[in-house]
């Protein structure tokens, strides 16, 4: 590739690029195809990773997937008593329990794509 000059004579980018920046489109192209890779084996093993939240001192616990199942719901049965709390706190678990699911699938595909990122 055949470096560009400005009309003061300033290099415009071409062959040289940026410190950093793969310098052909294969390779960008290769680097592509490796993200993916990563991103879909991690995608894969969020299945396998469990996050687990309590409510209530225990009285509501839900364990659920990163890969957004829910697995287990458990809760002492009094809390059936008094249906409204029981709702308030199920509703307050799920959304806690989401929350952390959705950080981490945030931070573990954030690391990957900035890893691949040629901009740094």
């Amino acid at each position: 590739m055949k470096k560009l000059k400005s009309f003061g004579g300033r290099n415009l980018g071409g062959a040289s690029g940026a410190p950093g920046i793969p310098k052909n489109f294969a390779e960008l192209q290769r680097l592509q195809m490796k993200m993916e890779e990563e991103l879909k084996n991690l995608e894969e093993s969020f299945a396998q990773e469990e996050v687990q939240v309590e409510v209530g001192g225990g009285a509501i616990k839900i364990i659920a997937t990163c890969d957004r199942q829910v697995k287990d719901i458990v809760y002492e049965k009094d809390l059936l008593e008094d249906l409204e709390m029981f709702n308030d706190m199920l509703k307050t678990a799920m959304g806690e329990v989401w929350q952390k699911v959705e950080a981490i699938r945030e931070e573990k595909t954030n690391a990957i794509i900035a890893k691949y990122n040629p901009l740094g």
